[in-house]
C-alpha cells in the first residue's frame, strides 16, 4: 500500500514552526554595525577623489586666486601628510593624515571668500589680491 500524500501534512507543522522559531530569532539578534575605519587605502582613494573634485572646481573657472592658492596649499598640505605616513606607518600618522585630507575636502566644498588677501612676493612686496 502507497503511503498517502496527506501524511506529509501531518509532518509538516513542525517543520513551519522551527522555521518561524529560526526566523524570529535572526530577527531579534543584534543586527550587523558598520564599522567605517580608515585604512590606507580608504585614505588614498579619498585624496584620489578629493585631487578630481580639486581639479574639477579649477577647470569650471569660477574661483579666485586666493581661492586657488588655499585649494592647492590645502592639497599639498594632505599629500606631504600622506607621504609622512607612508614613510612612518603608524596610528598617529594615518590619523593626521586623514585629518589633512578632511581639511583638504572643507577648503574643496568652501574655499575662502575674497577678503583683505595678500600674497607676498619672492623680493618681500606685498600684492593685494582683491583685485584679480
Amino acid at each position: 500500500m502507497k503511503p498517502s500524500v496527506f501524511r506529509f501534512f501531518y509532518k509538516a507543522p513542525p517543520f513551519v514552526a522551527l522555521l518561524a522559531l529560526v526566523g524570529v530569532a535572526g530577527c531579534q539578534s543584534a543586527p550587523y554595525q558598520l564599522k567605517v575605519e580608515q585604512t590606507p587605502s580608504t585614505l588614498l582613494y579619498s585624496y584620489a577623489i578629493a585631487n578630481g573634485m580639486a581639479r574639477g572646481q579649477l577647470m569650471s573657472g569660477g574661483l579666485s586666486l586666493p581661492q586657488i592658492v588655499q585649494i592647492v596649499t590645502a592639497d599639498r598640505e594632505a599629500l606631504a601628510a600622506i607621504l609622512v605616513f607612508r614613510d612612518h606607518p603608524g596610528s598617529n600618522t594615518l590619523k593626521v593624515a586623514g585629518l589633512k585630507v578632511e581639511a583638504f575636502l572643507a577648503t574643496i566644498d568652501e574655499p575662502a571668500p575674497l577678503g583683505n588677501s595678500m600674497l607676498v612676493l619672492p623680493n618681500g612686496v606685498p600684492v593685494p589680491l582683491s583685485r584679480h
